[in-house]
C-alpha cells in the first residue's frame, strides 16, 4: 500500500544506516553510498496499528561532509564533541579512496558517525513531523519521496518493544509494607530467578520510613525543552488525528504564541459563530471534565451544596452592595477545589469505562487494545495530564453528551462529539448538549485547553439553539433529574459492571496470539523487576503465584488478593489488565476478568454507598 506524508500521525522509531558502495570509473568519478532508511509510524487511515517502510538512496562523501557542516553551523555546542567522518585525505590524494576494501572501512566509519549522531537527543534529528525540528536529516534521507514510493507493510508483533510501567504512587502504605521483607538487591536486571532460589521466610527489620521513602518515585526535576517538545509534538499529532487543518508551516509562530494571545483568537473565533464565553477552568489540565461537570452542575449544584457543608463554606447569597471582592474570589477559588475533588472522580470512572469496554474502541478506534489500556491506565494514574481524542469521546459516551467542538486552527474546525453506538451511558436524563472552544497545545499549554461557551441570543438573524429553549422549558424536577452528582453516577458505573460481566464479553473471541502474549510476558516481568526494586525474593514469589494460578491450583480471587497486597490495588487492576493477554486458557482468563472488576466493585460501594 501507499501513503502520503499528511497521512502519517506519530513517527515510533527512525533507523537510518549505510548498507554499502559503489563505484563504476566509467560513469562516476566520485564513489557513492548507499543510504538505507526505515521508519516505523501510524497513520490515519491505519489508527494505531504500526507500519513500517523503508527506501534507499546513493549519496556521495561530500554530501555526508555536507550534512555535518550544516549542523555544525546549527548546533555549534552539541557537534563540539562529536567528530566529523574521516576524510582520510592521503588517500584521496593518491587516488587510493576507490578501492573495495577502503569503501568498505568508509561504510563502517559513515555508519559510527550517523549512530553517534542519531544518539544525540538534543538535536531531534529524526523528529520528522515536529515544525521546529531541523529538516537537515529529513531531507538528507529523502523522508518526503521515500515514504511515497515505498510499499509501506504492517509490523509482524505489534508489541515487540512493549514497556509497562507500574505506577505506585496511590498505594496503600500498609500494603508496601506487609510486602518489603527481605530488602537483599542485586544490581543485574538480567537476573533469573527460575534457578533454584528459595524464597526465605526471615524478615529482617529495617527503617519503615526509609522504605516508604525508597519506593517512592522520586520527584520530577524541570522537564527539559526536548521532553516538553516531544510531548507537544505527541499531541498534536493525536490532534490531528481528528482531522483537524493542523499547522504545516516550519517558520509559523502558532505553536510559541503566549496563551494570552491563543486565548483572545479564540474568543474572536466564538463571537464570529455566535459564541460566547461561559465558563474557563483553572490553566493545568484535564480542563475538558472541568467544563463538563461545571455545565452539569448548572442542571443540579447537589454536589456543591455538600461540599460546602462538609467544608463550612458559607452558602452562596446574592451579592450586596459594598461587598468585597474578596469574598467573590474566596467564592470562586472555593467552586474551583469543589470541581477538582468532582474531577478527580470522574477521572478515574472515565478511564475504567474505558477499560471496561476496551474492545468495542478497539473496533472504533482501530488501535489495539493493548494500546488503549496502556493509554487509559495513564490518564488514571496522572502520568497522561490530558483529555485527547479518545478521552473526550469516551466522555459523550459515558455520560451521553453531544458537544459541538470549535477549535482555533487555521480553518477553525467545527466537529460534533457524539457518543459511540452499542455503548451504554451511566447518566439517566436525557442528551446533554454543550459548546466547547478548544486551544490546540502550544509549548506554553502543551496539553491544550478547553472552555464552555454557550450562543448567545443578543446578536441580530441568529436564532436559539433549539437545545437552549428546551433547557429554558425544563421544569426543576426536569433539570434535577439530568445529573444527580458523581456518586450517583458511580453507582450506575456499578450496574453497568454488573450487566456487562453478566451478558458476557467478546474479549475472548478473538484467537489467542502468541506473539504478542510473547512481548507482554517480558514487559511484565521487566516491570515486576524494577517494582520489586531488583529484589530476586519478591520477584520470584510473584513468578511463583503466578504459576500457581496458571496451573489451577489457586482461584483467580486468591491471585487477585496477593497482588494487591504485593502492588496496591492500582498496580494489581494494571497487571491483570495486561495478563489477560498472556494467559492461554481462555476459562482462567474469564475467572480473572471476572474476579478483577468484582474487585473494583466492591471498592466502589464502600464509597457510595449510604
Amino acid at each position: 500500500m501507499r501513503l502520503a506524508v499528511r497521512d502519517v500521525t506519530a513517527i515510533l522509531q527512525v533507523r537510518v544506516h549505510v548498507d554499502g558502495s559503489q563505484f563504476d570509473s566509467s560513469l562516476m568519478t566520485q564513489p557513492e553510498f548507499l543510504l538505507s532508511t526505515r521508519v516505523v509510524f501510524r497513520s490515519v487511515r491505519h489508527g494505531g496499528t504500526q507500519l513500517q517502510a523503508s527506501w534507499r538512496v546513493f549519496r556521495s562523501f561530500h554530501e555526508f561532509q555536507g550534512l555535518d557542516a550544516q549542523l555544525r553551523h546549527a548546533f555549534p555546542q552539541d557537534m563540539r564533541l562529536l567528530a566529523p567522518p574521516p576524510p582520510h585525505r592521503r588517500r584521496t590524494w593518491l587516488r587510493r579512496h576507490r578501492s573495495a576494501k577502503f569503501l568498505a572501512k568508509r561504510c563502517a566509519e559513515l555508519n559510527d558517525y550517523l549512530a553517534r549522531l542519531l544518539s544525540s537527543p538534543h538535536l531531534r534529528l529524526t523528529r520528522f513531523l515536529d515544525p521546529r525540528a531541523p529538516l537537515v536529516l529529513r531531507c538528507f534521507c529523502n523522508f518526503d519521496v521515500g515514504l511515497i514510493t515505498s510499499e509501506v507493510t504492517a509490523l509482524p508483533n505489534q508489541f515487540e518493544s512493549c514497556v509497562l510501567c507500574l505506577d505506585y504512587r496511590d498505594r496503600d502504605d500498609d500494603a508496601k509494607g506487609r510486602m518489603n521483607g527481605t530488602m537483599g538487591t542485586v544490581d543485574s536486571s538480567e537476573y533469573s530467578a527460575l534457578e533454584g532460589i528459595e524464597f526465605e521466610q526471615e524478615f529482617e527489620d529495617r527503617d519503615s520510613e526509609h522504605l516508604i521513602r525508597q519506593r517512592r518515585p522520586r520527584i520530577q526535576e524541570r522537564r527539559s525543552d526536548d521532553a516538553k517538545l516531544d510531548e507537544l509534538q505527541a499531541n498534536l499529532m493525536d490532534d490531528k488525528s481528528r482531522n483537524m487543518a493542523m499547522c504545516t508551516k516550519y517558520e509559523c509562530a502558532c505553536r510559541v504564541s503566549s496563551f494570552r494571545v491563543t486565548h483572545n483568537k479564540m474568543m474572536r473565533m466564538l463571537r464570529l459563530r455566535g459564541f460566547k464565553q461561559t465558563y474557563a477552568p483553572p490553566e493545568g489540565a484535564l480542563t475538558a471534565l472541568y467544563c463538563v461537570l461545571h455545565k452539569l452542575q448548572q442542571f443540579n449544584d447537589l454536589d456543591k451544596r455538600l461540599y460546602d457543608a462538609l467544608t463550612g463554606f458559607p452558602a452562596k447569597t446574592p451579592k450586596e452592595n459594598g461587598k468585597s471582592d474578596r469574598e467573590a474570589t474566596d467564592a470562586l477559588a472555593n467552586d474551583h477545589l469543589q470541581l477538582s475533588v468532582g474531577v478527580e472522580l470522574l477521572r478515574q470512572t472515565l478511564a475504567n469505562y474505558g477499560l471496561l469496554h476496551v474492545h468495542t474502541l478497539e473496533r472504533h478506534f482501530r488501535t489495539s487494545a493493548v494500546d488503549l489500556k496502556k493509554r487509559l491506565h495513564e490518564f488514571k494514574s496522572r502520568r497522561q495530564l490530558r483529555v485527547g481524542a479518545v478521552e473526550l469521546v469516551l466522555l459523550a459516551t459515558m455520560l451521553d453528551l453531544s458537544i459541538y467542538l470549535i477549535t482555533n486552527d487555521h480553518e477553525g474546525s467545527e466537529q460534533n462529539i457524539l457518543p459511540l453506538a452499542g455503548l451504554r451511558s451511566i447518566r439517566k436524563g436525557g442528551r446533554v448538549s454543550m459548546t466547547f472552544g478548544y486551544i490546540l497545545p502550544t509549548l506554553e499549554c502543551v496539553n491544550g485547553f478547553y472552555l464552555l461557551a454557550e450562543r448567545e441570543r443578543i446578536i441580530p438573524g441568529i436564532m436559539p439553539d433549539l437545545e437552549s429553549e428546551e433547557e429554558m422549558k425544563m421544569t426543576e424536577r426536569q433539570r434535577r433529574r439530568i445529573w444527580q452528582g458523581v456518586d450517583e453516577m458511580d453507582r450506575r458505573f456499578m450496574v453497568e459492571i454488573e450487566r456487562t460481566l453478566s451478558n458476557g464479553t467478546d474479549a475472548f473471541a478473538l484467537a489467542f496470539d502468541f506473539d504478542v502474549a510473547d512481548s507482554l510476558n517480558s514487559a511484565i516481568l521487566d516491570a515486576v523487576w524494577d517494582d520489586c526494586q531488583h529484589n530476586p525474593n519478591l520477584f520470584y514469589l510473584f513468578q511463583r503465584q503466578a504459576r500457581q494460578f496458571g496451573k489451577g491450583r489457586t482461584t483467580a480471587r486468591f491471585f487477585m488478593q496477593y497482588l494487591e497486597v504485593a502492588f496496591g490495588l492500582e498496580g494489581a487492576t494494571y497487571l491483570v489488565d495486561f495478563l489477560l493477554h498472556v494467559l492461554p486458557e481462555e476459562e482462567l482468563r474469564k475467572q480473572l476478568l471476572h474476579a478483577r472488576w468484582m474487585r473494583l466493585h466492591r471498592q466502589l460501594a464502600k464509597r457510595v454507598s449510604p
